[in-house]
């Protein structure tokens, strides 16, 4: 049995009291405070005589103040978190090498690792300290996160000859700034300001990207915040922090967990968890539908010996024992079209060639066309790596799917273990199902909205109304620019209203999962949309974090992994949950990678329906199961191909030439 920890420690706050005044007009040294975070006492008190947005304290009683209170901490927590924070960052900014208030008000604390610093660098461990009102110890408790690591130029601003707009952020003494708003101490004293490397400056001073490569970051993260603890919070003086206080152990019922029968999926002649022994052993839930299947290359014609003809052999006669014949895997006669393939003389000509060829290529009726293009660019090699996206927008205007095989891969020792993933891959976009979730049919919709920021393009496009049944059959999706928020309204209206009319009028629910959480200018169209709709059904929007929770981290402390086993389910605010999705099946089980948990955030038009605990377990229980239905490759994932899916095809579409996509690319899992 798990015993969950989480990294939060309960302040002693009982029976607290404070005398306090407050101000209208702003002061040196004073904290600003929203209307909404006055104490109660003030409330009830003087109600009438708030007027003004925003009031100003210095946590001590003052002179000709408009309010002074004696207030109780313990029942106005949105207050206590402010006071509370600056006792803490008065208590810490002495004893670390450098401290800020974030965005939001947490303290942001940077220690120096001199293990990992260099001549040209300081390294620091960065962490977060975070005072708020825990739903799980349902009273005030501090947060300790790790935030990973930055680096610090050992060369102070004014010895740099490069533009003032690479420098983001700097520290000065112990304080850590923004460039934009250093203030005239710092300006006064440059000589001390040094800059935080960003990835500009790095490319700029030549100073590698690192990445921490640590197998298991549980062990790193418990490690680094527990030392953290007891070094400086253990040993505290603050009176609403006791001494002999650990992280919080959650109690088993505040622990909720995934349906045993999540892991499952369902292939052709059984069911499996894992998709790799699933398809191997049970065969693909369901075989291409289209009885006619012809595969051919496009390559650079110097390629045909060395790297296009092995490959041949390995699709038609298997790689070593590893891997059977693909016929075998994906239960497709495996016909490669000589005539159709296409061998390019020149990179620099590649694309004019293949629209040349594509000009007299002759299709057959009743047959889907696959290029396997053996590329001799790497995708995320920046050297000619337009021409990649232009075979696949070319193919895809023939209404043509493409596998992309970049050539040296071919020659790998573990090409095997490529193989293997492409077949799920390669079935999907013949429109063959490879694995399917073990649940029965509902009549539900789930559409997912994912996006990805071109560094290239500084845009940011949004692959929308990527629509799945609930047993995760794909049906169908687009893709729009980030501002054409009316026309993903409008593409969730035309998939909704086309599932209405395929299922009879029975619709029982609609499920957004959205990739971050929703604003009011992007949820009004949407429920515009719907309304006209006259849909009488609950509409529930899941916004999915696609960056994985690192302020929040539960710890099993029964494990020497640490991680907790996959399905766990923690409520950490109204209707925000952490969902745990890895390979850690069991108690016994052993997991082959680390991910840290999911965020998500519940929202419904019907406000009753997710008071209901076991409608929330349902709908969380389906983001989890949508994390299996990844076909790329065999390989675990930890977020649902509601939001990967969307997120894939964005990335992709900034490269393409044209406005929109082709209507076979609507409805094909191309980009996999």
């Amino acid at each position: 049995m798990q015993q969950l920890t989480i990294n939060l420690i309960p302040l002693e706050i009982n029976n607290a009291t404070l005398q306090c005044s407050f101000y209208t007009e702003k002061f040196e040294g004073s904290y600003p405070l929203h209307r909404s975070e006055l104490p109660c006492e003030i409330w009830d008190n003087h109600k009438e005589e708030i007027t003004s947005q925003y009031y100003y304290t210095s946590f001590e009683i003052g002179q000709d103040a408009a309010f002074t209170t004696t207030i109780d901490l313990s029942k106005s927590t949105k207050f206590a978190k402010h006071y509370y924070t600056q006792q803490l960052l008065r208590y810490i900014s002495p004893l670390v090498d450098a401290v800020k208030l974030n965005f939001v008000k947490d303290i942001e604390v940077w220690m120096k690792n001199t293990q990992l610093s260099k001549t040209e660098y300081t390294t620091y461990d960065k962490y977060t300290l975070k005072i708020e009102y825990s739903y799980l110890i349902n009273n005030l408790a501090l947060l300790i996160a790790y935030d990973g690591v930055s680096k610090v130029a050992t060369q102070s601003i004014n010895t740099f000859n490069i533009p003032t707009h690479h420098f983001k952020k700097v520290i000065f003494r112990n304080e850590i700034l923004s460039f934009d708003k250093l203030h005239n101490e710092a300006k006064l004293h440059l000589e001390e300001v040094y800059p935080v490397l960003n990835i500009g400056l790095k490319n700029i001073l030549g100073i590698e990207h690192t990445i921490d490569k640590s197998t298991n970051r549980y062990k790193t993260y418990y490690q680094l915040i527990n030392d953290f603890k007891k070094k400086y919070v253990n040993n505290s003086t603050l009176s609403f922090i006791n001494p002999s206080d650990n992280f919080y152990p959650i109690p088993a019922e505040k622990v909720y967990a995934t349906h045993y029968h999540s892991n499952n999926l369902r292939f052709g002649k059984d069911k499996e968890i894992d998709p790799k022994i699933g398809i191997k052993k049970f065969g693909p839930y369901q075989p291409s539908p289209h009885q006619h299947v012809k595969f051919f290359f496009i390559y650079h014609q110097p390629d045909r010996q060395e790297y296009v003809k092995p490959l041949y052999t390995y699709f038609t006669e298997g790689y070593k024992t590893f891997f059977p014949p693909l016929a075998t895997h994906i239960c497709q006669p495996f016909h490669m079209d000589k005539d159709t393939s296409l061998a390019y003389t020149n990179i620099n000509t590649a694309l004019v060639e293949l629209k040349q060829h594509l000009i007299h290529f002759k299709k057959e009726p009743n047959t889907r066309y696959v290029a396997i293009y053996v590329s001799p660019v790497h995708k995320e090699s920046e050297q000619d790596v337009q021409l990649y996206y232009q075979i696949k927008e070319e193919l895809l205007k023939q209404d043509i799917s493409s596998q992309v095989i970049y050539k040296e891969s071919i020659k790998n020792n573990y090409f095997g273990a490529f193989l293997e993933n492409i077949t799920p891959a390669l079935l999907a976009k013949i429109d063959g199902i490879p694995w399917r979730l073990d649940r029965e049919l509902k009549q539900e919709l789930i559409i997912g909205v994912g996006a990805f920021k071109s560094a290239q393009f500084n845009t940011r496009y949004v692959g929308s109304a990527f629509c799945f049944n609930n047993k995760g059959e794909f049906k169908g999706f687009d893709c729009f620019r980030n501002n054409e928020i009316d026309l993903i309204a409008g593409a969730i209206e035309k998939q909704v209203l086309k599932f209405v009319v395929d299922n009879n009028n029975q619709a029982q629910r609609l499920i957004i999962h959205y990739y971050k959480p929703l604003g009011k200018d992007e949820l009004d169209p949407i429920q515009q949309t719907l309304k006209r709709l006259n849909l009488n059904i609950p509409i529930i929007i899941i916004s999915i974090n696609k960056t994985e929770s690192s302020d929040y981290v539960a710890f099993d402390t029964n494990s020497t992994e640490l991680m907790p086993i996959s399905g766990t389910i923690l409520q950490i605010s109204k209707l925000k949950y952490l969902l745990y999705n890895n390979t850690r099946y069991s108690v016994e089980g052993k997991p082959i990678a680390y991910p840290f948990p999911v965020k998500l955030a519940l929202y419904c038009t019907d406000k009753d329906y997710l008071e209901n605990v076991n409608n929330v377990k349902e709908l969380i229980d389906q983001v989890y199961q949508f994390s299996r239905m990844y076909w790329k490759s065999v390989k675990q994932q930890n977020l649902p191909v509601t939001i990967k899916y969307p997120e894939m095809v964005a990335q992709i579409f900034p490269h393409f030439e044209g406005d929109k996509l082709p209507d076979f690319g609507k409805n094909n899992l191309w980009f996999l």
